[in-house]
Order: structure tokens, then sequence, then C-alpha cells
């Protein structure tokens, strides 16, 4: 992360987002017309996915293993941005809504912003019942009575943070437990988390590659390990 780079990065994680990927770097090329930015897309495609990315100006870099984690910590690497905002490019994100996720990093009151989904505006179908009211409130208490962190939405998969934040955080976990790992990290170290209301929308793309039992059990061992004090 040169002082020479650009003033935002913007990492998306891709597994096969060949429908969306490009609305995805358009609409944050359209919300920062005249903003110093990258975008990174951490690849894992099979399908054209990196050649639509690399022919909008996205920089594709391919990490060495599968995963949520090990997508996002591959493309933290290869960021040169002093902000970096991240989020899925599977449309159910309105990514146009990233500056009012950088504001708070920019105006200096906080090293970490999440978007809150279960705060803000939900289209229909966009959750299922189990995961809005069931699921994602269970974890996102769990992570609050274990640690203190005091959010409303931990698993949001919108989120900003400042490069010099992210690089104090000890993230080392592949999978869907790292939306968890990085909310334990930052309470650990003392970050300023700050949460914004943000649009939740249907998929647009291919299917989803979430596993709710699988996933939901990953941040449970997880955050029960980190308690404790081992990584699972």
């Amino acid at each position: 992360m040169s002082e020479d780079g650009p003033k935002i990065s913007f990492v998306l994680p891709c597994k096969n987002e060949e429908p969306t990927i490009g609305d995805a770097i358009s609409s944050i090329k359209r919300t920062f017309p005249d903003r110093d930015i990258e975008i990174v897309v951490a690849d894992s495609s099979t399908d054209r996915t990196p050649e639509i990315a690399e022919g909008m100006g996205a920089r594709v870099v391919s990490p060495p293993r599968l995963g949520y984690g090990a997508a996002y910590r591959h493309g933290f690497e290869h960021c040169r941005g002093k902000l970096i905002g991240m989020a899925d490019p599977d449309g159910t994100y309105d990514l146009t809504e990233f500056p009012k996720l950088l504001s708070p990093l920019e105006d200096g009151s906080a090293d970490l912003v999440m978007g809150s989904r279960l705060r803000g505006e939900m289209e229909e179908g966009a959750m299922s019942w189990v995961k809005r009211h069931i699921g994602n409130p269970f974890l996102t208490w769990l992570l609050n009575a274990l640690f203190g962190v005091g959010v409303s939405d931990a698993h949001c998969g919108m989120r900003a943070s400042t490069a010099t934040a992210l690089a104090g955080m000890d993230l080392h976990t592949d999978g869907m437990e790292f939306a968890s790992e990085m909310l334990v990290e930052a309470n650990r170290k003392g970050l300023r988390i700050v949460e914004v209301p943000i649009r939740y929308r249907r998929r647009r793309g291919s299917p989803s590659k979430l596993s709710s039992i699988g996933d939901g059990w990953r941040h449970v061992r997880y955050m029960l390990g980190a308690r404790l004090g081992y990584h699972s």
C-alpha cells in the first residue's frame, strides 16, 4: 500500500459472476467519476468473469486457494489504496452506496464501517425468512455476546476500512467465517466500528455459493475457538 497509490481500492471476490461483474464495476466507476480509485477482482472463476473485469479496467488477481476469506486476503495484498471498500459483486449490494460507508473513514470517526442490511431496506425475497429472523440474528448475537462488538448485522458483506486498520488485523481464515474474524480482530485491536444502513437486493446472477448450515457452523466454530484463545 504505497504512499503514491490510489486513494480508494475496491476488492470484489468472484467465483463465476459473469452475469453481474460488469454492473458491479460500472456502479463503482459511476459513483466515483472524479476520485482516484482502483478495482481489484480476486477471481476463482471458470467462466468469463476475469475477461470481463480486465476489459473494464479492473486488476484481476488469482487467489492460491478457494474460499471467501482466501479471496479477500489475497485481494488485500494487491491493494494500494489508503481506504479499502469490499463487497460481493453478485447484484445483492447496491455499490452506489459506498460513499456513505467511506464517509466515516474520511472524516476520521471510524476505522471499519459495516453495512447493515437488517437496519436498512431489504428487497422482498433478498434473504430467506430463516436467515433474516433466525440465522443471521443468532450468529450476530453470539458474536456480540462473546466479544462485545455491538453490531446488528455481523455478516453483511459490504464493508470499508482504512488500509492501516486492515493491515493491523491478524486475518487468516479462508472460508465464510472470515466475516466474523474481521470483526473479532477489529474489536481486539480497539478499532472504531461504525454501522450504516444499506439496501439489500435479490441475487441477480448465478446461484448463491452459500451453504447455510455449513457456513453457519464455520462461524460458530471460529467464534468459540477465538474466544477460547485458539484459531479453528
